[in-house]
Parts: structure tokens; C-alpha cells; sequence
């Protein structure tokens, strides 16, 4: 297959995963001018959206085209082998978020949004979150996430990599086996606990974030576990 075909296959696999666990909005997020065209991060096809998927437990945000095939794919083998930087990122939370352009607003856009950037800026996350199970950052500009989740910095923190019990974390496109990568919003005590204990504080703080009800989901009022 030629990068066409590559694309247009993922794209389909892509929305049958997300067909498999709700209702897809059938408009994207996307911009007038493309971000990599005014000096942010290039996406692997250059494309960058997202979508909104409906489920009765709840609105997902997901990226889509992280995994787009690179648009050089014909002319450059060492792309050949790849579905962009080898994942999606998305954000579960428990409202019905039903108007689109409440959805576009909406703070759970915004913490999407800027992870998926910050991802395209990183081609080896995947690698990074396989070698260390969960990895956690920390994201400027979420508009809508209360002065109490912000640091003084003006960052909020997410950790990424938790289980869902409803989305598989893994799909198979059309050139390889992507993960579909949680991203959870963090109290402020989780984000210092972090930065106090590094990498073994992510595993203890997952540890204790699963044994929560709707444990990957992302709230702005919810018990710290730390």
C-alpha cells in the first residue's frame, strides 16, 4: 500500500475502534491553519484533529492523527515501518458533554489537547511509557481547570498510561499495533508526590489511583490519594 492507502485504512480502524465503545461525533476538531505551519509541533501527516465520542457512562476526547502514517511514507523507507509516533491520547470523564461547541471549550479539550501537542513534540513517548508503565507531565494553558489543580507555575498535572475497563490499549492499523494512552488529571498533593518521588512515586501513585472507582476517568473535584 502507498501512504493513500496507509491513511485511509488507519483512519477507518481508528474509528471502528472507537465505533466499538460509542457514539463518534461525526465532526472533528481540527484547525483553520495548522499549527505546524506557525512554528508548533508537526504531526505525522501533518493533519492534526479530535473527536468526541459519546458513551452512556460518559464524553471521551481522544487525539486523531498521531497515528496517521508520515507523509513522506513513499519516499522515506525509514518511515515505512511506523503509524506516526505509535498511539492516541484520550480523556474520559463522566459528563455527557452533548452541544459540540460546549465540547470544543470544554476543559477536558483543552488537557487533551495540549498533551496530544506536547506528544507530537516527543516521537519516542511510546518507548517511554512502555519502559516506565506510567509517565506524568505537566501542561500549560488548560483553560477551565480550576485555580486549585494549577501550580504555581500555572501547570496542571496529568498521569499517563492508567488501564480503562472500557478501552482497549491497544489497536492494530494498518502498518502497526498502536497504544491508546489514558491521560488522568491530577490533584496538586498526586503532582507533588511526584515530583518528590519520581519514578517509583508514578508507580505508587497509579498503584493508588486504580484502586478508585473510575479510575482513569479525569474529574476536577475529586479526593486526593495522596
Amino acid at each position: 500500500m502507498n501512504y493513500e492507502e496507509h491513511f485511509d485504512r488507519s483512519v477507518k480502524l481508528r474509528n471502528e475502534f472507537w465505533a466499538g465503545i460509542g457514539k463518534v461525533h461525526e465532526d472533528v476538531v481540527a484547525h483553520f491553519i495548522n499549527p505546524a505551519f506557525m512554528g508548533g509541533p508537526a504531526w505525522p501527516s501533518i493533519r492534526q484533529a479530535f473527536i468526541k465520542i459519546d458513551t452512556p457512562q460518559g464524553t471521551i476526547v481522544a487525539s486523531d492523527g498521531l497515528s496517521d502514517p508520515y507523509s513522506d511514507f513513499d519516499a522515506n523507507p525509514n518511515n515505512q515501518a511506523y503509524n506516526g509516533i505509535g498511539c492516541e491520547f484520550y480523556l474520559e470523564c463522566d459528563e455527557v458533554i452533548e452541544d459540540f461547541q460546549a465540547f470544543q471549550s470544554s476543559w477536558q479539550f483543552q488537557v487533551l489537547y495540549q498533551m496530544a501537542q506536547q506528544a507530537a513534540s516527543n516521537p519516542n513517548i511510546v518507548g517511554i511509557i512502555e519502559e516506565y508503565t506510567y509517565i506524568s507531565t505537566e501542561l500549560y494553558d488548560c483553560n477551565g481547570v480550576p485555580e486549585e489543580l494549577v501550580n504555581e507555575e500555572g501547570r496542571i498535572g496529568v498521569l499517563i498510561g492508567l488501564p480503562s475497563a472500557t478501552i482497549p490499549s491497544r489497536v492494530q492499523l494498518s502498518i502497526e499495533n498502536i497504544r491508546m494512552v489514558n491521560v488522568k488529571l491530577l490533584t496538586l498533593p498526586e503532582l507533588s508526590y511526584i515530583v518528590q518521588n519520581g519514578p517509583e512515586g508514578r508507580i505508587k501513585l497509579g498503584e493508588l489511583l486504580l484502586q478508585q472507582e473510575k479510575s482513569s476517568k479525569s474529574f476536577l473535584e475529586r479526593q486526593s490519594v495522596i
